[in-house]
């Protein structure tokens, strides 16, 4: 009759533990992998231009810069003025201005409503406004000839002007 091992005799079998840890990391990149994959090629918030009739103007990706310019010429006192927006959170804010000048007709810096300084050039900025901006969408009059208006992302401008002077387009920000 043969002997049965008893506990002492049986051996299990154990992975060495240089396997587990590879097998662990092996899985940890390949999630890693596919996170980044997915944040590459998953469509983000972009901001989008439409003219009144529902025309796209322009369709602008903000995934990896969410912040946009507004530059317009006051039709009166001939400065250009500066308008800073981002998008955080799910909402559009107006986070900055800049201006030549506060003593011109629907321009100046209200108390409270961010921080005046000097913009370094003779002007003024007015910082971290960061007022929301209603609905997350507003309607602009694009200026003319005379007083363009121009959007800026990044390196890239879209002059307004150039197609749509004197109507309105709307600014919103669609996501997916």
């Amino acid at each position: 009759m043969a002997k049965q091992p008893g506990r002492r005799g049986r051996r299990r079998r154990r992975l060495p533990l240089l396997v587990w840890v590879a097998a662990a990391f092996v899985l940890l990149g390949i999630s890693a992998a596919l996170m980044a994959y997915e944040a590459l090629f998953r469509p983000g918030p972009e901001l989008l231009v439409v003219s009144a009739e529902g025309h796209e103007v322009a369709r602008i990706p903000l995934r990896t810069d969410p912040t946009w310019e507004v530059r317009w010429v006051h039709s009166v006192a001939g400065i250009v003025v500066r308008d800073i927006f981002a998008w955080r959170d799910g909402r559009m804010f107006l986070t900055d201005s800049l201006t030549p000048q506060l003593d011109v007709a629907g321009l100046g810096h209200t108390p409270g409503r961010g921080e005046l300084r000097d913009d370094g050039e003779g002007g003024y900025w007015i910082a971290g406004i960061d007022e929301p901006v209603p609905g997350g969408s507003y309607w602009l009059r694009v200026g003319s000839e005379a007083a363009p208006t121009v959007l800026v992302h990044g390196a890239r401008e879209y002059d307004l002007t150039q197609a749509h002077a004197g109507e309105r387009v709307l600014l919103q920000v669609r996501t997916p």
